[in-house]
């Protein structure tokens, strides 16, 4: 229901302070595969597509803190998920949670990277889908900052999902 009413009122929206989508808790629930799905249902709109640039937390922080030194090509690689007119945020914080529990904390390195996007697009209240297995106060404790931000711009916009009945890639194999 979220999903579908975020679709329909996404040009309404898209200049809103809370104008993202937000799935949080539960692995297995499928927060990925509606992310993306709501993702491409805007990139393949007719008429109107909207830019969508995907970012696997992981892997893109592992990219930012790689080239760090070669500012140039950072920039180029910031810049990206900064400006994309719709941003996928996947498994965010995906390496500081483990069996729902906070497992790590935010260095400063892992906050120089991801600060400047997810601020930059704060400001210029550009829209952005995120999935976590963190639940808002999980975020919290981790950066409440950041926190902030993200739960402001999802405001209403959001689904937590707590539970194993929300593990649906596991459900065949529990009895």
């Amino acid at each position: 229901m979220k999903a579908e009413s975020y679709l329909k009122n996404f040009d309404k929206i898209c200049s809103d302070r809370e104008n993202s989508f937000g799935l949080f808790g539960q692995p297995g629930a499928g927060k990925t595969h509606l992310i993306v799905a709501i993702g491409a249902a805007l990139l393949n709109r007719e008429p109107n597509p909207v830019t969508v640039v995907y970012m696997p937390y992981l892997e893109a922080i592992k990219e930012l803190k790689a080239n760090a030194l070669d500012h140039e090509y950072y920039i180029r690689i910031v810049s990206k998920y900064q400006e994309a007119k719709l941003l996928i945020i996947d498994d965010l914080f995906k390496d500081k949670i483990k069996k729902g529990e906070v497992v790590g904390e935010l260095t400063e390195t892992d906050i120089k990277h991801i600060y400047p996007i997810i601020n930059y697009r704060y400001i210029n209240k550009l829209p952005t889908l995120i999935s976590t297995e963190c639940t808002p106060d999980m975020l919290l404790e981790l950066d409440e900052a950041l926190a902030g931000r993200i739960l402001e711009t999802c405001g209403d916009n959001m689904v937590i999902f707590s539970g194993p009945k929300y593990n649906f890639r596991m459900r065949k194999f529990k009895k």
